[in-house]
């Protein structure tokens, strides 16, 4: 697919993108490439358009800007689009950037890591007719999930852990970040993480299927980790030690974008069919911090209310 088309068929579907909207595009200088696929995607679907670009250097960002916080305060667009270089340690950045804008009563497009192999090929390459298709059964997982308490989850890996939903509603993505493509429970019950949970994906901003990393639960947060991979441990353990709440669950969700590959960006391998990811921290109990962790070809069963348990995936099938 051509890469600006992707953009205008990804901002039709995702955030309801209308001729005559004003729309500005957030860019760190290295994605300027991809913020000029954006702008034009949105001049050509009739959009007021600015495009601002951020200057980065080697420092990593924590906070905003002061010139960044009052573009985003005074501009007052329909919709902001955020495409940001993808690195681990600039979450709480991104946290406060999207919060900020979200004040504004804004739609946001979030796009960190995005690359143009995605708009091409990839997780935002879908077509108007595989967009329908994707959030029709998201919605029929939707509702499968519905009045689930309880989350079982394992994998060929070893994971084997539990949480418990607190009688939430699982949600359709259908916007927000971008590409999208999951079916989401946001926040579970923050403490009640039980088990062993073990990833090979996220956090790490790669792929260590080799040298998966494992976490103990304790007291129902996230305790012990290990990894045989000492940068990747170290990364994942930088982000669950940077306040009082990055070691409670803040999310679970299913891939669900028929296009989404498994590869070193997690924005794109979060989403793929057959994988569930998790996250500590930014959702139940506040935190600077929002680590995903992806689970390859899992097996999930819920119970519901009336304690009747069912599999709603076998080795990453979905059995609905």
């Amino acid at each position: 697919m051509n890469p600006v088309e992707g953009a205008k068929t990804a901002l039709r579907n995702t955030r309801d993108a209308t001729t005559c909207e004003k729309v500005v595009i957030f860019c760190d200088d290295e994605q300027r490439e991809i913020g000029e696929v954006f702008a034009n995607a949105t001049l050509g679907l009739g959009l007021w358009t600015k495009l601002v670009v951020l200057e980065t250097t080697d420092e990593i960002r924590t906070e905003l800007e002061e010139r960044t916080r009052e573009l985003i305060t005074l501009l007052r667009p329909d919709l902001y689009v955020n495409l940001f270089r993808d690195l681990d340690e600039e979450t709480a950045y991104r946290i406060q950037f999207n919060k900020l804008e979200r004040l504004r009563k804004a739609r946001v497009c979030h796009c960190p890591g995005i690359r143009m192999d995605m708009m091409t090929e990839g997780a935002a390459s879908l077509t108007d007719e595989e967009y329908e298709a994707m959030f029709a059964f998201g919605e029929k997982l939707k509702a499968y999930l519905k009045g689930t308490q309880r989350v079982r989850v394992e994998s060929p890996h070893g994971a084997d852990f539990t949480f418990r939903t607190g009688g939430k509603e699982f949600t359709v993505e259908r916007g927000g970040n971008l590409p999208c493509g999951e079916v989401m429970l946001m926040p579970p019950v923050g403490d009640s993480f039980e088990g062993k949970l073990v990833c090979t994906s996220g956090g790490a901003s790669r792929l260590y299927r080799e040298t998966p990393v494992e976490i103990y639960s304790a007291n129902g947060l996230a305790g012990e980790i290990r990894c045989d991979d000492e940068e990747v441990l170290r990364k994942v353990k930088h982000e669950l030690d940077r306040d009082e709440g990055s070691r409670y669950l803040g999310e679970f969700a299913f891939g669900i974008n028929p296009k989404a590959r498994l590869i070193d960006s997690f924005l794109e391998a979060e989403k793929v069919v057959g994988t569930i990811h998790m996250a500590f921290g930014g959702s139940y109990f506040p935190s600077k911090t929002h680590i995903d962790l992806l689970i390859e070809n899992p097996t999930i069963t819920v119970t519901k209310a009336d304690e009747e348990s069912i599999v709603v995936m076998d080795n990453g099938n979905f059995k609905i």
